[in-house]
């Protein structure tokens, strides 16, 4: 069996080679090392350090831009009017439902003081509006709130929590 590597002949042939060709070929095979080192391990590890650089760069930008839209958050909530007291929450939501044109075919009370208004038919645009026009002028906004479409129209059901006491 014929082995690929002879380490024996290796050497034979490298004793046949004069110094001055050994020393050509040493500086081949260190120049060929050197290009394998580069192109295999340092230029990857390079575009990796560049790729990692762009996406902290990305992560910090999102962190502030998170940071700001908080800040504008919380003081968008400082403004709001606290939510009404226990006897005027139900009447705030119910009257303000009324001044948006939204009709309330429901009311009920779902345990803890939670309210549950129905909505079976209206649009979005009045939905969306009425709630937006209660959290500001009133401090009130939904627990939950799920929305289906039936004929064009949407069918809403809100759950209210009251402020705590």
């Amino acid at each position: 069996m014929t082995r690929l590597f002879d380490t024996a002949r290796v050497a034979d042939w490298w004793q046949a080679r004069e110094p001055r060709e050994r020393w050509m070929v040493a500086v081949m095979l260190a120049a060929l090392a050197a290009f394998v080192l580069w192109y295999g391990a340092i230029a990857p590890l390079r575009q990796a350090r560049d790729d990692a650089r762009a996406r902290h760069a990305d992560a910090v930008a999102a962190v502030q831009e998170i940071e700001r839209a908080l800040a504008r958050i919380e003081a968008s909530a400082a403004r709001l009017p606290p939510p009404p007291a226990d006897d005027a929450f139900a009447t705030a939501i119910v009257d303000s439902a009324g001044a948006a044109g939204v009709a309330i075919s429901r009311q009920d009370d779902g345990g803890d003081g939670v309210l549950v208004i129905a909505i079976d038919a209206v649009a979005a645009p009045a939905l969306f509006g009425w709630i937006d026009t209660l959290r500001r002028e009133h401090g009130i906004a939904p627990l939950a709130l799920q929305v289906d479409k039936r004929d064009g129209r949407l069918r809403a059901e809100l759950r209210f929590a009251p402020p705590p006491a």
